[in-house]
């Protein structure tokens, strides 16, 4: 894709978001359609907030796990131990 053609796709979409944005913040009927999907987008923001927060618990559960391998087996055979297996992780 050259440039021109990048140009002329960003252009046709800001054009379609522009139209999009005024139709629903500059008519009845778009106001009504906003009422309508907000519920929903507030739902969804929600659900991302969730799964965020799960994602960070994941993170801590990992790290005070890999403390726990290091206090128990010894720093350098539990980071040898750590990386090996996240490699073979990483390499399926």
């Amino acid at each position: 894709m050259n440039e021109r053609s990048r140009v002329l796709l960003a252009s046709l979409l800001g054009a379609a978001l522009g139209a999009v944005v005024g139709y629903l913040y500059m008519t009845e009927s778009g106001q009504r359609v906003r009422e309508q999907i907000e519920p929903a987008l507030d739902a969804i923001g929600s659900e991302l907030r969730r799964a965020r927060d799960a994602g960070e618990k994941v993170k801590e559960v990992a790290r005070e796990g890999q403390q726990t391998l290091n206090s128990l087996v010894g720093e350098g055979r539990a980071q040898t131990v750590w990386e090996s297996s996240s490699y073979r992780h990483a390499a399926k």
